[in-house]
């Protein structure tokens, strides 16, 4: 189920990551710096051996035994927060007391824990003991109330609201959200409440509603998800209805504006295939509904009917074929200093294919195919990483909405060094409410958000970063940036595209606020495009890839 197309969120809670700096706040520094953890865990000599007791040493936000973190913000700090609960961590952990000992559940286990993305480091060991293996489970966790302001800038585009955010609820990992928030599009309200552990079972729940300047939007998940890589099945359901204005750009400008609604739910049942130890392989069955109608699509200068995109209802069995490669790294000093990041190498991919008829009560006969495939390998102090993805639909046998995308990535990890990028997506008969836009929001980093035009584009970006100084007060590294881009549209919608390849030159400020926060970074670039036009400044809490 897909949510229509929203401007990106720029900073986010970052203003209130830094309002912690002006106050003083560091965290302790257990874990300085970790070695890549290998892309599958080395068979121990412990394996197999009986747990004999799980220890857990979970650390607070500051160790205010050191007399640099004992004064009075950082105790009150701490007392603001409440550690993740034991029993919600044992709950994660694929393994339990009196189970055998297994390295490769301990690495899968840090990763599930890391994934909560409140918990970081996360470090999970065995030792010898006393008839079995004594495992520690040592967590460090993060600052994950967020009270405040946010503010963002894309060049000429802005936004601002407030927010109040708990992602960790009485250490129990519930997250609670309240946020208003106002752009160039939208005025809304926002409200969440998650469980990734609902009544301390694997189950998760998910209730969301968004009340919006021109609509309103709903959403309830419940599902037992793929838990782990030798989870045997997977279950849920979910039901979405949605209601908002939706725009066309051309020169950073809305030029077309029309209404949209979705309606839409899923049930599916999944299952684990036989297969070696490799890779999980998964057959995820559902039967899939979803009508999307349109109304009131304008161009706006001058003001004029627009064609209104064609009224779509999807009802039918959808069959999807995962592979995911057993196989990771743990690294530092990729798209951050100080945060550990786990990177699938693969090879993984998935297929879909959703099959829709009157018959089952869609509205004609369609199929719908979907698919990606990711793969990253790692070359002494490079990684490489490779992305593919494509979606569309044969309408009564002819092709519409076809999207396919192409993204290869090269990043030298550590302290500094050279980050490469391209990506490339094209398009065939897309449905009249969607676009390819280039700008600052998708890599080309000298023209505002939304600026060219397309059914196609391409963007290319290279940069040189290093670290200027680790550990500012004990709460961030801030690091330099300079950057090349450049980038192509075609085939344009509603306005002008790239009449030949553009670029940009600048330099950026790049924070790794991990320490403090689970917002992982802030980047605000200053570029210069080769239109002479002018300097574009975009603060935002995203990476580049």
């Amino acid at each position: 189920m897909s949510r229509p197309r929203r401007r990106p969120k720029p900073i986010g809670s970052a203003l209130g990551c830094l309002l912690l700096c002006a106050a003083g706040f560091a965290p302790p520094l257990w874990a300085e710096t970790l070695p890549a953890a290998p892309a599958q865990p080395e068979l121990s000599a412990l394996d197999g051996l009986e747990i004999i007791r799980i220890v857990l040493r979970r650390h607070d936000i500051f160790d205010t035994s050191k007399p640099e973190t004992s004064a009075w913000p950082y105790r009150w700090a701490n007392s603001l927060h409440v550690v993740t609960q034991e029993r919600f961590i044992r709950s994660l952990l694929l393994f339990k007391e009196g189970d055998p000992y297994s390295a490769h559940d301990a690495a899968e286990s840090a990763r599930i824990l890391r994934a909560l993305d409140f918990l970081n480091p996360v470090e999970i060991s065995a030792h010898p003991a006393e008839g079995g293996v004594e495992v520690v489970v040592e967590t460090q966790d993060r600052w994950t109330l967020e009270v405040g302001a946010q503010a963002g800038l894309w060049g000429d585009r802005s936004s601002y609201g407030f927010e109040f955010t708990e992602k960790n609820f009485i250490g129990w990992g519930r997250q609670v959200t309240v946020e208003f928030e106002s752009d160039n599009e939208r005025d809304s309200w926002t409200y969440i409440l998650f469980d990734p552990n609902l009544l301390g079972s694997r189950w998760r729940g998910r209730v969301q509603h968004e009340d919006t300047t021109h609509g309103a939007r709903d959403l309830v998940r419940f599902d037992l998800p793929f838990y782990s890589l030798a989870s045997d099945r997977s279950w849920g359901v979910e039901w979405e209805r949605d209601y908002d204005r939706e725009y066309l750009y051309s020169a950073a400008e809305i030029r077309v504006r029309g209404m949209r609604r979705l309606d839409a739910w899923r049930l599916l049942g999944g299952l684990r295939l036989g297969g070696d130890s490799t890779a999980a392989r998964r057959l995820i069955v559902s039967w899939v509904y979803h009508r999307e109608t349109y109304s009131d699509w304008t161009w706006l200068e001058p003001e004029q009917p627009y064609p209104s995109p064609e009224r779509i209802r999807v009802s039918g069995p959808r069959l999807e074929y995962r592979r995911v490669a057993d196989r990771f790294l743990v690294l530092q000093g990729f798209r951050q200093w100080s945060k550990q990041e786990d990177v699938a190498l693969g090879p993984s991919f998935n297929l879909g294919m959703t099959v829709s008829s009157p018959g089952f009560g869609g509205d004609r006969r369609r199929v719908l195919v979907d698919g990606a495939y990711q793969v990253a390998t790692r070359r002494d102090s490079w990684l490489l990483l490779g992305d593919a993805w494509f979606a569309g639909r044969l309408d009564d046998g002819d092709g519409n909405d076809f999207t396919v995308g192409l993204q290869v990535a090269a990043a030298r990890l550590g302290r500094r060094g050279w980050q490469a990028r391209l990506k490339v997506e094209e398009s065939h008969d897309l449905d009249s409410n969607r676009q390819l836009t280039l700008g600052a929001d998708t890599g080309l980093r000298g023209w505002d958000p939304d600026y060219w035009d397309g059914s196609g584009r391409a963007v290319a970006n290279l940069q040189w970063r290093t670290i200027l100084k680790e550990e500012v007060a004990h709460l961030f590294s801030l690091g330099l940036v300079l950057f090349v881009d450049s980038g192509y549209t075609w085939d344009a919608r509603v306005g002008p595209g790239t009449d030949r390849v553009h670029g940009d030159v600048g330099v950026g400020l790049l924070a790794d606020l991990t320490r403090i926060g689970s917002t992982n970074i802030l980047r605000c670039d200053v570029a210069l495009p080769d239109d002479g036009t002018g300097l574009v400044v975009t603060v935002t809490t995203a990476t580049l890839f």
